[in-house]
């Protein structure tokens, strides 16, 4: 598949995806949903996923949490056979996506400050699918989960993706996946603050994998900092600089809070 989407893309992406923050007259810890895929951190307590999504029954039809010990993504879907339904606990700091079928709502599912400090971990996943490239002339192939530029060119090398943590998490690592030899893939873990617009100086770097360092997956340890959505918005880039051979697969980071 080829594409050519301009930047203002990377914005509609982050409008389909919710995480906690306060909206007008909303409740400060719910997520707000919209039609289609959301991801969002459960922040509420260990209960099955019928119990823990009841807020919203009837309003979406699966939701999903990638299991980083099989490697696969788990489900719970509503009125499928049991067999179907992999999920079957969602606990605190849960990275989830969930298929909403209304036009727009919210759910509430709790704060890390009910939570003690340092009571658990969790993780996030990024489909190579998610990232859009800075340049809207860039030319490239996309799959669900692989991402290359088909030439070298300039405009066709960096990408972008929102990421949705926790607000008061601890990042911990970054692991990324890709394919490349020598110094032809970069992905860096970055922040900004929400008040910053394209000033480079003020994008501050958390964890970093390079092709010229090892092997993929390639697992990066982040600099020290506590998540605040407040305050930031956090996104990775990718450089894919050695034309069709360089691709990016998917990317996970992990927290504590």
């Amino acid at each position: 598949m080829r594409n050519r989407i301009p930047v203002l893309a990377l914005a509609l992406i982050g409008l389909s995806s919710a995480s906690a923050f306060t909206l007008g007259g909303h409740d400060a810890d719910a997520a707000q949903l919209r039609a289609g895929w959301n991801n969002i951190a459960y922040l509420g307590a260990a209960k099955p996923p019928s119990e823990a999504l009841a807020p919203i029954t009837g309003q979406y039809t699966a939701v999903y949490r990638w299991d980083s010990a099989s490697q696969s993504y788990q489900l719970y879907a509503p009125g499928v056979p049991g067999f179907a339904n992999t999920l079957t606990q969602l606990n605190p700091g849960d990275a989830l996506w969930i298929n909403y079928t209304e036009q727009q709502g919210e759910l509430n599912t709790g704060s890390l400050a009910d939570t003690p400090a340092g009571s658990g971990s969790g993780k996030v996943s990024i489909a190579a699918s998610t990232f859009v490239p800075v340049n809207d002339l860039a030319i490239y192939e996309k799959g669900f989960n692989l991402l290359h530029p088909t030439a070298s060119d300039t405009a066709s090398q960096r990408y972008f993706a929102p990421v949705n943590l926790p607000h008061g998490s601890t990042i911990t690592t970054m692991t990324a996946a890709f394919e490349g030899s020598g110094d032809t893939v970069k992905i860096r873990l970055d922040y900004t603050a929400i008040t910053n617009g394209d000033s480079a100086a003020a994008v501050y770097k958390l964890a970093e994998a390079l092709s010229s360092a090892g092997a993929s997956p390639q697992t990066a340890t982040a600099f020290a900092h506590t998540v605040d959505n407040g305050a930031n918005v956090y996104f990775l880039v990718v450089d894919l600089t050695g034309g069709p051979a360089s691709k990016l697969k998917g990317v996970s980071i992990s927290y504590t809070y």
